[in-house]
């Protein structure tokens, strides 16, 4: 009998371990999907608006992250970070509805910073790898155009924010496109 206990709790710890790498992908690369069309198509919508429905999905974010920690912390061995990861999720959602034009210039740096790492992190994952099949090509251009639209969120040469909207919503569109493709591979390979 307590080998079938353990080969339960061995399958459940499988199947949240395939969720939480393919699932909250997909979920973070939708929610940043939406981010990116609402500053395509209102590129007049304020930074400060934008910074709320950022602040928003963050709490959304949060709360998913929080409640799943807290519903799987006797199964899942990294559950604190998980609740960490959320509790500061809804700190941070929080205090950006809170004082959104404060946020909105914190929210650019971040944004951009933000780009910047991802970038880095999909240029590095390319040399490692050092293979040239498309998705591999596809994370080294999309490494580059983020590193660049993350300098350019930044600085802000143009000082224009209806452009800065344009520019992030760009690179939403790109990082939410790629993270659900990324997460049907990952769904395609533990599938197999």
């Amino acid at each position: 009998m307590g080998s079938k206990g353990s080969f339960n709790r061995n399958y459940l710890r499988m199947k949240i371990n395939q969720f939480e790498r393919w699932g909250m992908s997909s979920f973070s690369g939708i929610l940043v999907l939406i981010f990116g069309f609402i500053a395509l198509l209102f590129p007049n919508i304020a930074i400060s608006a934008l910074a709320i429905y950022f602040a928003l999905a963050i709490l959304i974010g949060g709360v998913v992250l929080t409640s799943y920690a807290l519903q799987y912390r006797h199964v899942v061995t990294n559950w604190k970070s998980k609740l960490f990861e959320g509790l500061l999720s809804l700190i941070l959602g929080v205090a950006i509805i809170l004082s959104p034009k404060s946020a909105a210039a914190f929210l650019m740096i971040v944004i951009g910073a933000w780009a910047i790492l991802i970038g880095l992190i999909f240029i590095g994952t390319f040399f490692v790898k050092k293979t040239s099949q498309i998705i591999d090509v596809l994370n080294l251009t999309s490494g580059v155009i983020s590193v660049t639209l993350g300098a350019i969120i930044i600085f802000n040469p143009f000082d224009s924010s209806r452009f800065v909207v344009i520019l992030i919503g760009i690179y939403a569109i790109i990082y939410g496109i790629l993270s659900m493709v990324f997460s049907s591979k990952i769904q395609n390979h533990t599938n197999e």
